[in-house]
């Protein structure tokens, strides 16, 4: 057979229908396979990625809910809730538990210091006494409109009940509002407010000096203790008597010099206009733990009160004027802060110790303790260097007495 002819016999052999079919099926087989892996290895390059930004977007989320300041809970799914989705963390927390009335200014009394005076943790009716007034001047909304009454206890109005719906809360006094303003109460003020209207309401009288040995050993530095009621009768004597000099103590607190007779302060004349004033040689710095801090007049006599933590400040001895403690060990917080003149302010934070002369002048201070017969005190500071018992002038007869007692 010639080529020609086998070439025509081959165009005209043709596929059956039963071959056409199966060559059909087996080319759509092999397309469909081949699709199916490209989307398999689309599919791993795609997924890769999205799974990346999908971790990374659920773990800031994660950190941004677990943020301080921000109140989170765990629901009942396991999700992580929270309550305060627009708080920030500049915002200002609002003032709460203190108020005024008249004169005097109260806080939420710690647990350390209603420890320290005896009182249970739950008030009983039974020791709530007269109707004192209607809380009205405060910055916590919570307090306005509620009852003050007395707390038979604590001897006096410097612990004061808060009827609450709950029950009752004990406030005690921090500070006058005079003290605000730089002035201060006399003397009498202060023990006519713990119950002390004579001297058969004292029950002790204790001298402690505030040390950094002290509050390494986390105890009070008692030097001297008054106890016998001739002790205290002559003590009430000086005491009761003492008026307000406060502008006499900002004299002596800025005139001061080291070395000089603390019942003699010269206060040094007004340079003249224009004049550089020779402030002389620098004073010497303070020792450790003779934590003196500069009393300066207030600058924001309206400022709300301001109360510290009694952690804060834990570095001095306590407020003079102020009543308020939390616990006797001296590693913790006294019942106040140095005098600083600036109650509303020095209240906010810690104030560095001064390294010039009014620091000198508040260094190595007594705190004097006066104790009503119910166990409940306030503590006052005797600043030796300048003759001053918190903002009283004390003179030399006093001076002395004191110092007999110091050991």
């Amino acid at each position: 057979m010639k080529g020609e002819d086998l070439k025509a016999a081959f165009d005209k052999i043709q596929p059956g229908p039963d071959a056409e079919k199966r060559m059909l099926n087996s080319i759509i087989n092999r397309n469909q396979s081949r699709k199916e892996k490209d989307m398999k290895t689309l599919s791993i390059k795609r997924l890769v990625p999205v799974l990346g930004l999908a971790i990374i977007i659920a773990g800031s989320l994660l950190v941004k809910n677990l943020l301080p300041g921000r109140s989170n809970r765990i629901s009942p799914e396991g999700e992580i809730q929270t309550d305060d989705l627009d708080a920030r963390e500049d915002m200002v927390a609002p003032l709460t538990d203190q108020f005024r009335i008249d004169d005097r200014h109260y806080i939420l009394l710690y647990d350390e210091l209603r420890k320290e005076f005896g009182f249970p943790a739950q008030v009983s009716g039974e020791d709530i006494g007269e109707k004192i007034a209607v809380i009205e001047s405060t910055p916590d909304e919570s307090l306005k409109g509620l009852e003050a009454f007395e707390y038979i206890p604590a001897g006096g109005e410097a612990v004061i009940a808060v009827k609450r719906e709950d029950g009752y809360r004990l406030f005690n006094f921090f500070t006058f509002e005079s003290y605000n303003n730089n002035q201060d109460e006399d003397a009498i003020a202060y023990l006519n407010l713990y119950g002390i209207n004579g001297p058969q309401d004292i029950k002790a009288v204790q001298l402690i000096e505030y040390s950094e040995e002290s509050k390494v050993e986390g105890k009070l530095n008692i030097v001297g203790e008054l106890t016998e009621p001739a002790e205290i009768e002559q003590f009430y004597k000086y005491y009761s008597v003492l008026k307000n000099a406060s502008d006499r103590y900002f004299e002596a607190l800025f005139g001061y010099r080291p070395g000089a007779d603390p019942g003699n302060v010269t206060i040094d004349p007004a340079p003249d206009a224009g004049a550089v004033p020779d402030i002389g040689p620098a004073p010497d710095e303070p020792a450790p733990g003779e934590g003196a801090a500069e009393d300066t007049p207030a600058q924001a006599q309206d400022a709300p009160l301001v109360p510290d933590a009694p952690s804060a400040a834990e570095d001095l001895p306590l407020n003079p004027d102020t009543p308020v403690s939390s616990d006797s060990s001296a590693s913790s917080s006294h019942p106040g802060m140095m005098d600083m003149g600036d109650s509303s302010s020095s209240q906010s934070g810690f104030v560095p110790p001064s390294q010039g002369s009014a620091g000198n002048a508040l260094a190595n201070p007594i705190g004097v303790r006066i104790y009503n017969k119910n166990g409940v005190y306030y503590e006052t500071m005797y600043y030796r260097n300048i003759g001053f018992l918190s903002r009283y002038e004390v003179n030399k007869e006093f001076a002395d007495f004191l110092e007999s007692y110091m050991r």
